[in-house]
């Protein structure tokens, strides 16, 4: 009996081996695939290189490259492009969604390379949803000479309040595309993209400030879509009556 349990027990022991030894060698034999299948790192992304050779006269070339850092929003001068001030407008409501708004102000128009700022009036309708605060809307700009200019623009708002918005007040960022028909004074305008903001103050009343958006593209197509379209940007405008 004492023979048969040794026995036993050495079967036990050695069955108990291989398997140690079958398990030990599966969980290496699986880290190896794991890591042969795995990046050995992970990749951060870096600044752009840009490499530039330069052969000499006497045949040697040299290649030197430099690092270029991703931009953020470039924006014009610290002197903004649009500055419009308008109370609360009227809204009426679509659906429990969304409403149409419209609304009216007073701003100034300060040119590109100028400082005079040129007085204006605007109006405008928009479509505004209240699950996202935020808004599309097209405004006629007038200037005291008569000469307009059509802002569509693009809201995003975040109210003190959103109970009781607009009053309580909040801040907006704000995108916006220019055009004009205008040959004389606000010519520069057309086709030019801004972004800024919108201060609410807690009665309701919209201040917004814009500044030119520096893409850094040079649009050679420019003179002959204003020519053709009076587009320059190639965005097509849609009246908010055609948002259903």
């Amino acid at each position: 009996m004492t023979y048969l349990k040794n026995t036993k027990k050495n079967k036990d022991n050695n069955n108990s081996n291989r398997l140690t030894a079958t398990t030990t060698i599966s969980v290496l034999t699986l880290a190896i695939i794991i890591m042969m299948i795995a990046p050995t790192s992970i990749d951060t992304p870096v600044a752009a290189q840009q490499v530039t050779t330069t052969r000499a006269a006497g045949g040697n070339t040299t290649t030197a490259s430099s690092s270029t850092s991703p931009s953020g929003i470039d924006l014009s001068s610290s002197q903004p492009i649009y500055q419009e001030r308008s109370p609360p407008g009227g809204l009426t409501p679509i659906n429990e969604a969304h409403g149409i708004l419209t609304f009216s102000g007073n701003g100034t128009i300060t040119l590109p390379n100028s400082t005079q700022a040129i007085n204006t009036t605007s109006n405008g309708t928009g479509i505004i949803s209240f699950a996202t605060t935020s808004g599309y809307a097209k405004e006629t700009i007038r200037a005291e000479n008569g000469e307009t200019v059509t802002a569509t623009t693009y809201e995003i708002v975040q109210f003190n309040n959103p109970a009781a918005a607009p009053q309580g007040g909040g801040k907006g960022i704000v995108t916006a595309v220019f055009q004009t028909n205008s040959t004389g004074t606000l010519a520069p305008l057309n086709g030019m993209i801004l972004a800024g903001i919108d201060n609410l103050s807690s009665s309701g009343e919209s201040h917004v400030t814009l500044w030119r958006w520096e893409s850094g593209i040079t649009n050679t197509t420019r003179a002959s879509a204003t020519s053709s379209s009076n587009n320059s940007t190639g965005i097509s405008a849609v009246t908010p009556s055609a948002i259903t």
